[in-house]
């Protein structure tokens, strides 16, 4: 073999050595013009054609506020003079926290027309902190289109903040997680079987946990000191508010699998992001974009899903071109396709270190080939 031929090896080794994931491309990103400095508290319409967010009326207060993804359509929700945070657009109405009368914080619906304002639970009982408090725990809610349930955060007999869950009439009230830590911002996942929160761990860092719909099978997905809030579970893994490092000073969007894999910055320009949230079907991103000097706009991140994913945790095969030879489907998986490798977070990121990790041991040889090559030239040429 010709020393020229294993450079041209190596080079194409080096040209194919990218590396190897399902990860989403971000093809283009979008501003939302809603002609406010000041917008918080975002979420998508479940057609994904609208959005829900909160910003000041002309009078100066707090409200709730619909727009087009194209900038256009702008209305009014809301009409009154309380704070306003944890907006959440279940399929018939918007939720979000305000104060009731009784000035403790309380879960609203109100239709998208401003029609049917009600409380999602009439009791005495504070259903979250103000974003002011310290520490703050402001998520709101989240619908359960399967089970036609929601997730909240409300306080117990100690006055410490627990999931719970109720039915959007009211009734059915129930604690989903019984530990002795607190509990904020809970989000279903995209099959509705399981949802993520924010908990303290041993050392009360506040971190992402994971649960069964109905409490069970708890666990935690991340582990570093730095804390973490506003999580949100779409069908290409989980997106979350922390920092870079524990002296950074703008808050940066993280994307990780739920099985706490692959955590990676989701969009790293900007100074700070804030209140990531999917829309349903995995294709765009919502937030809230900050500069320096604390102006806010609406940024929307178009995404390309990568060929042959389906939705975590719990993946669906799918027919691809490549099948084995058998003359009859069986119901267990043929080895040899590589959908399987790609369907789940864990498989893909096993799966990249399995071809990184062949490559370098590749390049490994191709250089102790080319070094053998050359020492044997040198020798030859002494003879």
């Amino acid at each position: 073999m010709k020393v020229s031929s294993l450079i041209i090896c190596l080079a194409l080794v080096s040209l194919f050595s990218v590396p190897v994931s399902a990860d989403l491309n971000i093809v283009s990103t979008q501003v939302i013009q809603t002609n406010e400095s000041l917008v918080w508290s975002l979420d998508w319409s479940p057609d994904g054609n609208s959005i829900a967010y909160v910003a000041y009326d002309d009078s100066g207060r707090q409200q709730i506020f619909t727009i087009n993804v194209d900038g256009t359509g702008k209305k009014q929700v809301t009409n009154d003079s309380n704070k306003k945070w944890g907006v959440a657009w279940f399929n018939d109405d918007i939720s979000y926290i305000s104060y009731d009368t009784d000035g403790l914080e309380k879960n609203f619906l109100i239709k998208p027309d401003g029609s049917g304002l009600r409380k999602l639970l009439d009791d005495k009982i504070r259903q979250g902190r103000a974003p002011g408090d310290k520490p703050p725990a402001p998520g709101g809610a989240s619908w359960n289109p399967k089970t036609k349930t929601v997730l909240f955060t409300s306080f117990d007999a100690a006055q410490n903040e627990k999931i719970y869950q109720v039915n959007p009439d009211g009734t059915g009230k129930k604690q989903v997680i019984t530990d002795e830590f607190r509990q904020w911002n809970p989000q279903w996942s995209p099959d509705w079987n399981s949802f993520v929160y924010v908990s303290y761990d041993g050392k009360y860092i506040e971190q992402l946990f994971t649960a069964n719909a109905d409490g069970s099978g708890k666990k935690q997905i991340t582990f570093d000191d730095i804390k973490k809030s506003d999580p949100d579970w779409g069908q290409e893994g989980i997106l979350y508010v922390s920092y870079e490092t524990a002296t950074s000073s703008g808050q940066q969007i993280f994307i990780i699998n739920p099985d706490g894999s692959g955590k990676k910055f989701l969009f790293k320009d900007g100074f700070r992001q804030i209140n990531p949230r999917w829309n349903r079907d995995g294709t765009k991103i919502l937030f809230v974009d900050i500069d320096p000097q604390g102006n806010q706009i609406i940024r929307v991140l178009n995404l390309q899903k990568p060929a042959a994913t389906t939705p975590s945790p719990t993946p669906t095969p799918t027919a691809t071109g490549i099948t084995t030879p058998t003359p009859t489907l069986t119901p267990t998986p043929t080895p040899t396709g590589t959908p399987e490798i790609k369907e789940t977070p864990a498989a893909k990121s096993a799966l990249k270190e399995v071809v990184s990790s062949m490559l370098l041991v590749l390049v490994i040889i191709i250089v102790a080939m080319l070094a053998i090559l050359g020492i044997s030239n040198i020798l030859s040429k002494k003879k």
